[in-house]
């Protein structure tokens, strides 16, 4: 029994001991509430007879982020590619890399063993292919009245089809190219656009790119940015005159980039397929300004005297830039609108001193 007791005794102080240990940390926490909620009035009365002058709080819809380089292309697959139709020895380009070319204008004049070849092979095909429709037309009334076996007229089908299969590849081709009364050949735009030039240091065979045209809306600036940036963004400015709008973000991201795409958005931007330009990312937020005097610093945390009639409230921000001697800056405390409203400018190390628990003289 007397063990019994004295164990029971000692299980009896240490449940008190727990609870008076919970109850301190309680009245410390409640204490530390009690210091936070005092700090978020500060009577005007305060400043004694410092001077004290405001200045408004206005919204701010954007922000200038740091600048990134962009680089004037298209997507991929935006470009019209054009081959070689045979093998050239020698190509003499008629326009300017880079230069806006019509459809059908006059591109390249190209040279070589196979050009009169490939004259000769588009008549052969053309004759090839008027006699094997007659030889087929002949036969399919023969083939409807029986008198030819179905093996044969299958084999007249096949040699009539691949004729004009053949015909119709060499056409394509030639569609692309102009042959003047010399049976010189000079390669034509499919189309209007911005006409690209590779480099054509070796080689030039059948079915190598002998030029691109890209359509002057494909035109745009890819940018390379950083995934927290790329959510937020509402557009470029390159400069005064000249604005990108976003296009296209693309969904893949390369470690801790994405990929945007941004087209002109006023006349006074003249992009350059290659060129290289700076741009300055402006992103969308929802915040506010204020004149740098205004901020104050406590307990590592940055705040704004915001003025009440007879009182100041102390609203806990979160600085994001600056802009014309101005911060720009975001708050998470729970009050109504603030735009608009005057901050301390004038005394604040005064506010800032007595918070401090420093005073002034």
């Amino acid at each position: 029994m007397p063990l019994l007791f004295i164990k029971k005794s000692l299980s009896s102080t240490k449940c008190q001991y727990t609870l008076f240990y919970f109850l301190i940390a309680v009245l410390i926490q409640i204490s530390t509430v009690n210091a936070a909620d005092n700090i978020k009035v500060v009577e005007l009365s305060s400043l004694g007879h410092f001077d004290t002058s405001f200045s408004e709080v206005k919204k701010v819809d954007n922000i200038k982020g740091q600048s990134l380089i962009g680089e004037i292309g298209y997507m991929a697959g935006e470009n019209y590619s054009v081959t070689f139709p045979f093998d050239v020895q020698q190509i003499t380009y008629r326009v300017k890399n880079g230069s806006v070319v019509k459809q059908g204008e006059l591109i390249a004049l190209v040279e070589g063993y196979d050009v009169h070849h490939f004259i000769d092979e588009y008549e052969t095909t053309k004759v090839l292919l008027e006699i094997q429709q007659k030889h087929f037309q002949t036969n399919k009334q023969y083939f409807e009245n029986k008198t030819i076996k179905s093996s044969q007229w299958i084999e007249i089908t096949k040699s009539y089809y691949e004729a004009k299969l053949n015909f119709e590849h060499i056409q394509h081709q030639m569609s692309f190219l102009h042959i003047d009364e010399n049976e010189q050949i000079t390669i034509i735009s499919p189309k209007e656009g911005v006409i690209q030039i590779p480099s054509l240091m070796g080689s030039k065979v059948a079915g190598e790119l002998a030029f691109d045209i890209v359509d002057k809306k494909s035109i745009n600036v890819k940018i390379i940015v950083p995934l927290l940036l790329a959510s937020n963004l509402s557009y470029f400015d390159v400069n005064s005159t000249c604005r990108l709008n976003i296009k296209n973000i693309e969904e893949i991201a390369d470690k801790f980039h994405q990929i945007v795409w941004a087209e002109s958005a006023s006349m006074g931007c003249k992009l350059i397929l290659g060129q290289v330009i700076k741009v300055t990312p402006i992103q969308n937020i929802d915040g506010y300004k204020i004149a740098k005097t205004a901020i104050f610093e406590f307990e590592n945390k940055n705040y704004i005297a915001l003025k009440g009639k007879k009182s100041l409230s102390l609203i806990p921000i979160d600085l994001m830039g600056t802009s014309e001697g101005e911060y720009i800056f975001t708050t998470k405390a729970d009050i109504e609108d603030i735009e608009g409203k005057q901050g301390l400018i004038s005394s604040v190390s005064i506010l800032q001193g007595n918070l401090l628990s420093l005073g002034a003289e």
